[in-house]
């Protein structure tokens, strides 16, 4: 990839998590939340399926933001806030605009502004993801 520059909009990623991805998930994570891999519980809850969870949002926001840094990217930090309820099977985007670049150490330090929308819009999360990537212009001394 070229060097990123401010103001830069990242192409999306659509993607959806499956009921076994969700149950997968809370097992490795030690969620043991009945809205997460229980259907019927989810229903009871007024959930129409299960239930993403918060902190796999934040693994699809880094992931994603690695992904289009390419390789050899490295996470400097992650914050988000959970806006809405996505379920499984429900298509979702990841968007990202980079808000700085500046010289680092060890290439550039990247921020982005990050985003996981609906299909009709609305945010399930917002949040930022900085990143340090290798190569870009030197370090100023």
């Amino acid at each position: 990839m070229n060097s990123p520059a401010a103001g830069q909009v990242c192409p999306p990623r659509r993607y959806t998590h499956s009921r076994v991805a969700l149950f997968r998930f809370s097992a490795v994570s030690w969620n043991a939340h009945r809205i997460h891999y229980d259907g019927e519980f989810a229903a009871s809850e007024g959930f129409p399926d299960v239930v993403v969870q918060s902190t796999l949002h934040g693994e699809m926001l880094v992931r994603c933001a690695l992904d289009w840094s390419g390789p050899g990217a490295r996470l400097e930090g992650v914050s988000w806030r959970n806006r809405a309820t996505a379920v499984a099977g429900e298509p979702l985007t990841w968007t990202a605009t980079v808000t700085a670049v500046e010289p680092a150490a060890q290439g550039q330090r990247v921020s982005l502004e990050v985003s996981v929308l609906k299909d009709d819009g609305t945010a399930c999360v917002t949040g930022t993801v900085e990143l340090t990537r290798p190569g870009g212009p030197a370090p100023a001394p």
